[in-house]
Parts: structure tokens; C-alpha cells; sequence
């Protein structure tokens, strides 16, 4: 089994850890060459999400990928048809197929970073869908705690409003207790000198 090396990469601005086969070179390759893609439609777009970013970047890359596979499959055909040729210019002929066997590893090499881009880009869309998950969960916590929120305060507003009416209730109370013990006192003055005049006649 090949040892597996493991690279850290930098993809729109976010660090993600690399792991594979290939050389650590190869993986910060393929990582540059994304966060390059993801650079040039969001210089175009700048509006765009992430999630929107990755997506048009990872379609970008496939629509490579199937134009690379086209492309090794006309240069087999040719290979092929340069096998079956007869004839003068042998030479000629090895040599041109030497060109298309070193065109068709070079398009086979491009194939397979293409692949991994598309596996890093895939990977950095689910992070990007937990990430927004995770907001949306928050969000809607946060509005549960603000209706919340809402309750208590009308809770209180009632509340406060049965106190300032209690306590104009008491306060009207407390001046009717003022003014009857007043009214008594005077009762009371008026009968005391009331009983004073009854001596001083007796």
C-alpha cells in the first residue's frame, strides 16, 4: 500500500487538509488551480456564494474533465488508425505515434487532476452546506428567543399597568383616610369643647 501524504491547502480563503497518493507538489496543484477557478467567476460575479462559487467552479472543471476524455478518445482512434497503416513512411509514422502516446499520458494526467479537483471541490460544497445548515439552525433560534422575548415584555407592560392602577386606587384610599381622620379630629375638638362649656356653666 502507498504511504498516503498529507498537505494543507488554502481554496477561497478557507484552509482545508489534502490527503492522497500523489506528491505534496501535485495535491497544492490541484488546489491552486481551484481556488484559481473559484477567483476568476467570483471576480466576474462577485455577488455569488460560496456554495453558488464551488458549484460553478466544480461544472466548469467537469466540462474539462469530458472535454480532456474526448479528446484522449480521438487521439486513441488515430493511434489506432496509425497501427493499421501499411506502407512507406514507417518512420514517420513511429514517430507521430510516439507524439500521440506522450499527448495521450499528458491528457491522461490532466484527466486524473481534474478528478481530484472535482473530489476537493465536492468536498468544500458539503462544508459549505453544514455551514449554512448550521446558520439557518441559528437563525431560527434566535427568532424563537425573540418571540420569547416579545411575551415577557407584554407580560410585563400588564403587569406594570395592574401596579400603577393599584396604586392610584391607594393612593385615592390613603387621601379619603386623610380626610376622614381629619374630619374626626375636628369632631373630636368640637365635642371637647363642647364638654368644657358644660362645666363651666354648672
Amino acid at each position: 500500500m502507498k504511504e498516503m501524504n498529507k498537505v494543507i491547502v488554502k481554496i477561497n480563503g478557507s484552509e482545508y487538509p489534502m490527503v492522497g497518493e500523489k506528491s505534496e507538489q501535485h495535491m497544492l496543484n490541484v488546489a491552486r488551480y481551484v481556488d484559481e477557478e473559484i477567483k476568476r467567476i467570483s471576480e466576474a460575479n462577485p455577488k455569488l456564494s460560496t456554495s453558488v462559487l464551488a458549484i460553478l467552479s466544480a461544472v466548469n472543471i467537469a466540462n474539462e474533465l469530458f472535454e480532456c476524455g474526448e479528446e484522449n478518445d480521438k487521439l486513441s482512434k488515430e493511434n489506432e488508425e496509425l497501427n493499421k497503416k501499411v506502407g512507406t513512411g514507417e518512420e514517420e509514422l513511429k514517430l507521430e505515434m510516439k507524439k500521440l502516446q506522450l499527448s495521450l499520458q499528458g491528457k491522461a494526467k490532466e484527466e486524473e487532476d481534474l478528478k481530484t479537483k472535482i473530489d476537493e471541490l465536492n468536498k468544500l460544497i458539503e462544508e459549505q452546506k453544514s455551514k449554512i445548515f448550521k446558520l439557518e439552525s441559528d437563525i431560527q433560534s434566535k427568532d424563537k428567543q425573540i418571540e420569547e422575548y416579545k411575551v415577557e415584555v407584554n407580560e410585563l407592560k400588564d403587569l406594570t399597568k395592574i401596579a400603577e392602577e393599584k396604586a392610584r386606587v391607594a393612593e385615592q384610599m390613603s387621601s379619603k383616610f386623610q380626610n376622614d381622620a381629619y374630619r374626626v379630629q375636628l369632631e373630636k375638638i368640637e365635642i371637647e369643647n363642647e364638654l368644657k362649656f358644660y362645666k363651666a356653666t354648672r
